[in-house]
């Protein structure tokens, strides 16, 4: 078998068993509170909940932990000035928008994300006490 027959091969079954957006929606919406709290790798003060490692695990092709690793990085001393934030995650054609608001439409950041392999659709999540969660859960 040649180097490309296998990495198209190897392309195929991850797209055969990557979720799609409505499956990724459906199965989050599942998750009510949580039974176990992860700490973040790199920024140890950050907790998430099981929805969000679920969205971590199963975003894009590889998982969707760069999307942790910019909140844990970027966004997560912001609680300071904003205890309660919402993240919202909005990816079109392998594009992505990031709005960080107050919980009442005043963002905080917009930043945009030049490629990703995360599914497309809109995915949200609030920061708050140092826990990133999904609405579900909170």
């Amino acid at each position: 078998m040649s180097t490309s027959t296998c990495e198209n091969s190897t392309t195929l079954l991850a797209s055969a068993i990557r979720k799609t957006s409505n499956e990724l929606v459906a199965e989050l919406s599942q998750f009510t509170g949580t039974e176990q709290w992860y700490r973040h790798s790199i920024n140890r003060n950050m907790r998430y909940t099981d929805g969000v490692k679920f969205f971590a695990d199963e975003g894009g092709e590889q998982g969707a932990y760069w999307f942790l690793d910019v909140v844990a990085t970027e966004y997560f001393r912001l609680q300071r000035k904003e205890p309660f934030m919402v993240i919202e995650l909005g990816v079109k054609d392998s594009r992505a928008t990031v709005v960080v608001t107050d919980g009442n439409d005043n963002i905080v950041i917009n930043q945009k994300v030049d490629y990703t392999d995360m599914q497309e659709g809109s995915w949200r999540f609030y920061l708050t006490d140092n826990v990133m969660l999904l609405p579900s859960e909170y």
